[in-house]
């Protein structure tokens, strides 16, 4: 029986032997195989395109825009009434008038005929006169033979309220000639200061009643934009106050637009401020003013500035000391730029920007001179990573 158990334990040991001895032996040629050569991982290299910024004192300019419009409009209407006899060949619309050109003659017949009238009628009224002071004259000498103080006299007696009656009349013939003269003038209707004509509603032949709308014309010795500005805009402006006028070194403005298919600028000044935020936008505005904005006293390159055309303005800014102007693109994250180190490294800086506008970014602290700014993009920028400025450049 012991020989039958010991039988039958040699049957389950011997498969586990065979087991065992092949792990030794795997375990064994694994513990023993040569490790292969280790090759380092290679380092990821950023391509990037950089930009080498300087501080420099500049002025902060802001960006507005707004309408042109003419700085005077006025209504030229018959201050006489007739028959229109001539139309001068400048009143069309866009036609240019000098201060004081005839514009148009309404027939003056009737009030060359009402200065005559006055005329003869103050003739009259000084011959009366010089009559009463004759008579008053001697009255008075008369008085003085009898004697008595001339003082005393009555004024009856010395003719006085004859001669104040005499001096009336001239004083009233006087001022209607003068009247009649002025109706006579306003038979030819002048340019009141130079203007462009906007708007032709007269002509030749036509009968005017009094108050009759002649032409709508506008001053064109310079023209005004109004420029709305926020808070954060007028940080940055030196403005006269509301009330006052602009001093002599007063903010200058460039104005900027498109006239076929090119960019023309012209230059302009601001001249005052309005005073009043608009309760809707709560904007402030500005105005700024340009001169002979249809070239006629001073025949420049740019082309006339129309009025109702609107334009674009960059207002120069007070001076703010080290500044660094970078692109817009170098901005990540509203106040964050990438940096090149000298070892060709990436860091990532914090600055604090003080004005932006449509491509340009202005900042006053977190960058150094002659840093390089990353200005490419970097999908996933990790600090210390390498980059390549020359594989960056196009």
């Amino acid at each position: 029986m012991k020989s039958k158990f010991w039988h039958h334990s040699q049957r389950w040991l011997l498969p586990l032997l065979i087991v065992a001895i092949g792990s030794a032996i795997t375990t064994a040629m694994i513990m023993l195989r040569p490790e292969p050569p280790s090759t380092p991982t290679a380092e990821r290299v950023v391509p990037v395109q950089t930009l080498t910024v300087t501080s420099a004192d500049m002025n902060i300019n802001v960006s507005s825009q707004g309408t042109v419009q003419p700085r005077t409009q006025t209504s030229i209407v018959a201050e006489v009434s007739g028959r229109v006899m001539s139309v001068s060949d400048k009143l069309v619309s866009g036609g240019f008038f000098s201060a004081g050109d005839v514009m148009l003659t309404i027939d003056p017949a009737d009030y060359e005929v009402a200065v005559d009238q006055a005329r003869a009628n103050l003739l009259t009224a000084q011959a009366q006169l010089a009559q009463e002071q004759a008579q008053a004259d001697q009255a008075a000498r008369e008085w003085d033979l009898s004697g008595r103080p001339r003082e005393n006299a009555p004024i009856l007696a010395l003719r006085t309220p004859f001669l104040r009656e005499a001096e009336a009349r001239v004083l009233y013939s006087e001022s209607e000639l003068r009247r009649a003269q002025r109706q006579l003038d306003r038979t030819t209707v002048r340019a009141p200061y130079d203007a462009l004509v906007r708007e032709k509603s007269a002509d030749i032949g036509q009968y005017l009643g009094t108050g009759a709308q002649i032409a709508e014309i506008f001053a064109t010795d310079y023209a005004e934009i109004r420029l709305p500005l926020n808070d954060a805009d007028m940080r940055w402006l030196t403005l006269p106050a509301p009330g006052q006028l602009a001093p002599a070194n007063a903010t200058r403005v460039t104005l900027h637009t498109n006239v076929a298919g090119k960019k023309h600028h012209w230059q302009a000044e601001i001249v005052r401020t309005e005073g009043v935020v608009d309760s809707t936008s709560r904007m402030h505005y500005a105005v700024a003013r340009v001169n002979d904005p249809y070239g006629m006293q001073d025949m420049t390159e740019a082309p006339p500035l129309p009025a109702g055309s609107f334009v674009n303005a960059d207002i120069e800014g007070n001076r703010v000391p080290g500044v660094f102007d970078i692109p817009l693109e170098a901005l990540r994250n509203g106040n964050q730029v990438l940096v090149m180190d000298a070892e060709q490294r990436l860091r990532q800086r914090q600055v604090n920007v003080i004005r932006s506008d449509a491509d340009r970014v202005y900042v006053n602290e977190g960058l150094n001179n002659n840093d390089q700014v990353i200005i490419s993009p970097v999908p996933i920028p990790i600090e210390g990573m390498r980059v390549n400025p020359d594989a960056g450049q196009s």
